[in-house]
């Protein structure tokens, strides 16, 4: 698959500009005539957004000035059937959002992305990276794959040879146990286990952290020197527990004896103090006779009321006949029958006056004598009452006094068995710490001496199947080819056989680089000039295309001959010629007049 064409509109300054590449292509101009926009156009269709710059839609549209970015890209695919047929994949940006369209309507896009990015859109960025992080890309993405098997019950063994473990066939078991179910290509393997190996790592370190919080969170009383036998403390602190609850059973019901007899002889004196059962038994004889007389009293009364209503009643009735001096009311005329009658009722008025007078004195009389017995009355109820009450107290309380019990045999008091018990429970409580403690410090340290002993193993294990362990040991070799491919290059571009590519592969952290040697002596990348950076990097490139899993093989660089001469640039398009299946679009502002067959002038 290659690119057959671009149409770009609304990038930098590009509006609807199409190109047509071929196999190699050469992209030439002055500074600002638009060649990186084209290198640009083609990323931006293939992955979304632009190397080296963010990825958001704000960041994108930046490049227009239009608001707007529309990229149609070409390509000439044979992914579906054997004759090509001609793809097209049109992207386009703006403010309202991205929009993907393809034709057919079922091209997969992420089928030619596998590993597409790095390191060939972003280069400068990939040799800045940490010497680990460049050696373990190269291991991981850029290297063919190493041929061989791998003995892991010899790896792990050989990883800890140099460390004292009493039990070797436990730890190789354990380490075994962890790569048993890794199966792949031998470096898949060795990547797995050694991610195995740093999960387990991380596991163990926080089981020897818990473990060690165990241990803090346990308690032990140096101090303590009281019973060492727990089961024979339990039982002093039973017969302890059992005697104070005796002691305070006993205690309790002597006070309460004490307190019933107390109230017993204050109610019998209260009783005494108004003259005992005799005086009792002469007022509550009293008092029906008492009660008699009043109700009596106030019988009479109510008949003498009544009498003296009855008086009143006829001295009003024979009232007006007086007052009317025999006088008829109806005839006004003076009737002598009732004039004869009037001398005789004043005569039985006065008398009724004066028994009515007689009387009102009686009643007075009774009613004042009557409020003296209702008093003596109440009184003596009042007596009566308080005195059955005293009685029913006491009775009530001598029917609560028994016998005593048993006085517990100790002459112990309660605060002196309790001060007993607290000082016990002490102890018990020290004891059965310091017994946890001794049985829990046991049991965690034999298994921290084991998870010890298992991260000191994984550390071997980590080590030795890391990027600058076994990982560099199995790719030895296909680095070794890696070289001498490039070497192949080089030496084609440059004309020389004095150049040569290396990678320093020592298993030494952070020890990796890559450069070339130049007459016998290693130059790393970083020191290499201009012109032998741009071709180490242009056939480290082919290898990384032609390694790579995507069916695009197309490598793009900007600025690619600027700083190589004449003759390195017709031997670098010479030997471009000769590699095949790779697809080569460049970008520059030398003219490169020797291949004018394949010069694109912007």
């Amino acid at each position: 698959m290659k690119i057959k064409s671009v149409y770009i509109d609304g990038l930098h300054n590009a509006v609807s500009k199409t190109y047509e590449f071929g196999d190699i292509v050469y992209i030439f101009g002055n500074n600002g005539i638009g060649k990186s926009t084209i290198l640009q156009a083609i990323q931006f269709a293939l992955l979304g957004y632009i190397p080296g710059t963010s990825k958001t839609k704000e960041a994108i549209l930046r490049h227009s000035p239009k608001g707007k970015i529309v990229v149609k890209l070409e390509l000439i695919s044979d992914l579906y059937d054997a004759t090509p047929q001609i793809v097209t994949l049109e992207r386009a940006i703006s403010k309202s959002g991205t929009q993907l369209h393809t034709v057919p309507g079922d091209f997969y896009i992420n089928e030619i992305l596998q590993d597409l990015e790095l390191p060939i859109f972003n280069f400068n960025d990939f040799v800045g990276q940490t010497a680990n992080k460049l050696k373990e890309y190269f291991i991981k993405h850029i290297l063919p794959t190493a041929n061989g098997s791998l003995d892991w019950d010899q790896i792990l063994s050989d990883s800890i040879a140099d460390c004292n473990f009493e039990d070797r066939d436990a730890i190789i078991k354990y380490g075994m146990s962890l790569v048993e179910d890794i199966d792949g290509e031998i470096l898949d393997q060795v990547v797995k286990a050694n991610a195995k190996f740093k999960e387990e790592q991380s596991f163990n370190k926080s089981e020897m952290q818990r473990l060690q919080n165990t241990i803090d969170s346990l308690i032990y009383y140096d101090d303590y020197v009281g019973p060492t036998n727990l089961q024979e403390l339990n039982a002093k602190i039973t017969a302890i527990s059992l005697l104070r609850d005796q002691v305070f059973k006993y205690d309790s019901v002597i006070a309460a004896t004490k307190s019933t007899s107390e109230e017993l002889n204050r109610l019998r004196s209260e009783i005494e103090s108004f003259g005992g059962k005799e005086v009792f038994d002469k007022v509550n004889a009293e008092l029906p006779i008492l009660q008699k007389q009043y109700n009596d009293l106030m019988e009479s009364i109510q008949t003498k009321q009544n009498a003296l209503a009855a008086l009143r009643a006829a001295d009003t009735a024979s009232s007006a006949i007086i007052q009317s001096d025999g006088i008829c009311p109806y005839t006004k005329v003076a009737c002598k029958s009732i004039k004869d009658k009037i001398e005789e009722l004043r005569n039985e008025s006065v008398e009724r006056k004066a028994h009515n007078a007689t009387l009102s004195v009686e009643i007075d009389g009774d009613i004042a004598k009557s409020k003296e017995i209702s008093a003596m009355v109440s009184a003596h109820q009042k007596a009566v009452d308080h005195f059955r009450q005293l009685w029913d107290r006491i009775t009530t309380l001598e029917s609560t006094m028994g016998e005593l019990p048993a006085k517990p045999d100790t002459d112990k008091d309660l605060i002196t068995l309790d001060r007993e018990l607290e000082m016990l429970n002490q102890s018990r409580t020290k004891l059965e710490a310091n017994i946890r403690y001794n049985e829990t410090i046991e049991n965690i340290t034999k298994l921290k001496y084991e998870a010890e002993l298992q991260g000191n193993a994984l550390s071997c294990w980590v080590k030795k199947t890391d990027t600058n362990g076994l990982q560099t040991t199995i790719m030895a070799t296909p680095f070794e080819e890696l070289a001498t491919t490039m070497t192949g290059y080089i030496q084609q571009m440059y004309g020389t056989d004095s150049l040569k590519a290396h990678f320093n592969i020592e298993s030494k952290a952070n020890s990796f680089s890559f450069g070339l040697i130049r007459d016998g002596v290693y130059i790393p990348y970083d020191l290499l000039s201009s012109g032998e950076k741009c071709l180490y990097t242009l056939a480290l490139m082919i290898c990384i295309v032609n390694n790579n899993a995507s069916p695009l093989k197309v490598m793009l660089l900007d600025d690619a001959f600027d700083h190589l001469d004449s003759t390195a640039i017709e031997n670098t398009f010479a030997t471009l010629k000769n590699v095949s299946g790779i697809q080569f679009i460049f970008a520059g502002v030398q003219k490169c007049e020797n291949a004018a067959d394949i010069v694109l002038k912007v």
